[in-house]
């Protein structure tokens, strides 16, 4: 298993709960993460977290497929989100998202840490870095042009 960590963040034309609220919901994923399809409440979860199932689809090569993983929203404040993914086979994603007002707007920083087994590493982590880059630069669209 290797273990790696990176950061992104942006600046969007909004306010502080507006953010929130929508990356702390999980229906919304469809609309802002490249490779969700679908993102379904799980009928039961544990106390104090939101859990989803998630549908997605990645393609490794010539090869398109889909895959279906647990995603976890632990705690949200007025200015932070904390998140855990589980998706098989043994990658685990945790994300930290910070919101600081800042000017007209506010800042919204990721901290990301995946966690994969040796074989799939590489390709997981160059994955949801590109992933996360266009995932921040769609929500700051929805966000923007929903306001």
């Amino acid at each position: 298993m290797k273990t790696k960590t990176f950061k992104k963040e942006i600046f969007i034309q909004s306010d502080t709960a507006t953010v929130i609220g929508v990356i702390a919901d999980y229906s919304h994923y469809p609309k802002i993460h490249p490779l969700i399809i679908k993102a379904e409440r799980a009928k039961e979860e544990p106390t104090g977290v939101k859990r989803y199932f998630i549908t997605g689809s990645l393609k490794w090569g010539p090869f398109k497929f889909k895959t279906r993983y647990r995603a976890d929203i632990i705690s949200v404040a007025d200015d932070t989100v904390y998140t855990n993914v589980y998706r098989p086979p043994g990658t685990f994603v945790t994300n930290l998202t910070r919101i600081t007002p800042q000017g007209s707007g506010i800042l919204l920083y990721e901290t990301i840490t995946m966690r994969a087994p040796d074989m799939l590493f590489e390709y997981a982590f160059q994955k949801t870095k590109a992933t996360h880059a266009e995932m921040l630069e769609r929500i700051k669209g929805f966000i923007e042009t929903q306001t």
